[in-house]
């Protein structure tokens, strides 16, 4: 698949794709013990999928309610479904 098919940027990330075991692998071996190692290996186990994504202006950040639907409009078309079906945790 192209970068350009696996690929979509919202108003708030850019470059957002879903992260392959690979991946989450290398940013996030096995016996890494940081905080967020350990809540990207529990997500996994909980059946969740990585969602990376870039922004490149975090003043953005504060209104958190956009940053939460264009996050789920970017999840959503990475999935090829609608928001509604996106469950985030």
């Amino acid at each position: 698949m192209a970068e350009w098919e696996s690929s979509y940027g919202g108003c708030f990330l850019s470059k957002a794709r879903l992260l392959t075991k690979e991946e989450i692998d290398k940013r996030y071996p096995i016996g890494n013990n940081s905080r967020m190692a350990k809540l990207t290996h529990e997500a996994l186990n909980n059946g969740f999928d990585i969602l990376y994504g870039e922004n490149p202006n975090h003043n953005l950040f504060c209104h958190y309610k956009n940053w939460l639907h264009d996050v789920l409009v970017t999840a959503a078309h990475l999935y090829k479904t609608t928001p509604d079906y996106v469950k985030v945790g």
